[in-house]
């Protein structure tokens, strides 16, 4: 049951991504892409991204019973599954520093959704809330459902 919601909001999650790269990519300029140099700004916060990436340690045990304890597909899962943020972060990011104007470059974090509706409009702006709430859902269904399986192991050693 908590399998078929979390398909239904991973699906949401990629359409919405994809909805928004599709509808921002346009409005991207790759000079101002190109116009941002000062890397050693960006390495600190480089740091939590890739933690982020490889985050599936909690999950190795459910994701191994859901896949029938064949190890090489739970390994092609993780490789996979970390893979998949990285390029999907990269992407965005590429996309969204393309929409800023470096000159404009003092945009809180805050400030991320008012920057793409004027980049893109209401459709952006709605699917950045679709993306948030496909993101928030999917992210809770799989933590539950670990939990759950971390307390049912927990209780059989007992």
């Amino acid at each position: 049951r908590v399998d078929a919601v979390n398909r239904v909001l991973v699906f949401g999650l990629a359409a919405s991504f994809v909805g928004l790269v599709a509808a921002s990519l346009p409005m991207a300029k790759v000079s101002n892409l190109l116009g941002r140099s000062d890397w050693g700004a960006v390495y600190p916060p480089v740091i939590s991204v890739g933690i982020l990436s490889f985050g599936a340690q909690n999950v190795v045990p459910t994701l191994l019973r859901y896949l029938d304890y064949d190890s090489l597909k739970t390994r092609r899962a993780i490789l996979f599954g970390s893979l998949m943020p990285l390029a999907l972060y990269t992407v965005w990011e590429a996309v969204f520093l393309g929409l800023v104007d470096p000159s404009n470059a003092d945009v809180s974090k805050t400030e991320v959704v008012s920057v793409l509706g004027r980049a893109g409009g209401p459709v952006v702006t709605d699917l950045v809330e679709v993306f948030s709430l496909c993101a928030i859902g999917s992210s809770m269904a799989g933590a539950s459902v670990s939990l759950v399986d971390f307390f049912q192991d927990a209780m059989s050693i007992i």
